[in-house]
């Protein structure tokens, strides 16, 4: 006489059948349903990104002339392959040869300097100064320099003591002195070994100041689902001044941007290298100067990864093969080039439910 076998799946579905009854449904469409969820699932999640706007593209771009004082938003710029042309290409160094950080209490007025392009000339405003205008290739003396994010200090040029007595007035940090980026220097792009992505070209990247990338691109979309988390928190929001972006884009779906692997923007292409951990100066409200636990606090509920790093913004660095200089708008549309697999995986398990 034949065995008869145990078969779990028919006795749940047995189980799951007397439950059925119960209710009085039909056994088929119980089973219709139980195929059709995660099917709904995925069908709310792609309609959701077909209501996206027609196309993401640029709707702010900024460059910082002076790294850590404040920015310059612009309509148009050139991008190179060290980053927007003028972009971070000077620095506020200590009389011990240190790059000087608004991260330090008694720098934040640092934030209160206002340079621009004018011309040849650098201007330099700030509240109850007066203005300077500086040759913006003048050197008093080459000097040794302590760069954010380099591994070796660089040889910078310094700007003379007219601006340095000039920025020692409006920040009263001792003996701080105005240096600038030589026009030959060799500075590259170097692994950010917390975030652990390899820089993603076969040479060496250039890079300006800045502390990690030539340039960094933000989302809208992604600000403003921070700042609601904030808002359910009890917190206040936060401008996007806090992130100090080069590229600010719109038209993408919260923190879609971690997924892009490379992009064009105006057809200018880019790879999306890495994401931008945050750090304290995020913290520092531009109006007051004070700092507070905001919004790291909420980042670190959600955005944070290995070592401790609260993402927003992706790095970018030009694509291979760059050939000169191209010019980015506030309008131009973005271009999905390619995603990252890994990227997007994470990023539809977090996200696509929201």
């Amino acid at each position: 006489r034949k065995r008869s076998v145990a078969q779990p799946g028919r006795a749940r579905l047995t189980e799951h059948t007397k439950a059925v009854m119960l209710l009085d449904v039909p056994q088929e469409w119980f089973a219709l349903a139980l195929v059709a969820a995660p099917l709904l699932v995925t069908l709310c999640f792609v309609r959701r990104i077909a209501n996206r706007p027609d196309h993401a593209q640029a709707v702010n771009l900024f460059v910082y002339p002076i790294k850590s004082c404040a920015e310059v938003a612009v309509q148009s710029a050139t991008a190179t392959p060290r980053g927007f042309e003028g972009d971070r290409l000077f620095q506020c160094t200590d009389k011990h040869g240190k790059y000087c950080t608004p991260r330090d209490d008694d720098k934040a007025r640092l934030f209160k300097i206002s340079p621009r392009y004018e011309g040849e000339s650098l201007v330099l405003r700030a509240a109850n100064m007066p203005e300077l205008r500086l040759a913006r290739d003048a050197i008093a003396a080459r000097v040794q320099c302590e760069v954010l994010c380099a591994p070796k200090p660089l040889t910078l040029l310094d700007a003379g003591d007219e601006a340095a007595a000039w920025l020692e007035a409006a920040t009263q940090i001792p003996g701080v002195r105005l240096t600038g980026l030589p026009r030959d220097s060799d500075r590259v792009v170097v692994v950010n070994q917390d975030q652990g992505d390899a820089v993603p070209t076969s040479g060496a990247a250039p890079v300006s100041l800045a502390d990690e990338a030539p340039f960094l691109l933000t989302s809208v979309e992604s600000l403003a689902d921070l700042n609601a988390r904030l808002k359910a928190r009890g917190k206040a929001a936060v401008d996007m001044q806090r992130f100090r972006p080069n590229i600010v884009v719109g038209g993408l779906l919260p923190w879609e941007e971690d997924t892009i692997k490379r992009l064009a923007i105006d057809g200018v292409e880019f790879h999306a290298w890495q994401r931008c951990g945050r750090c304290k100066m995020t913290t520092i409200d531009r109006q007051t100067l004070k700092h507070g636990p905001e919004p790291l606090a909420t980042l670190s509920t959600f955005r944070e990864r290995d070592h401790g790093q609260r993402n927003f913004g992706m790095h970018l660095v030009p694509a291979e093969g760059w050939a000169g200089a191209g010019r980015v708008s506030v309008g131009g549309r973005l271009e999905v080039l390619e995603y990252h697999e890994e990227r997007r995986a994470e990023w539809l398990r977090l996200f696509r439910g929201q």
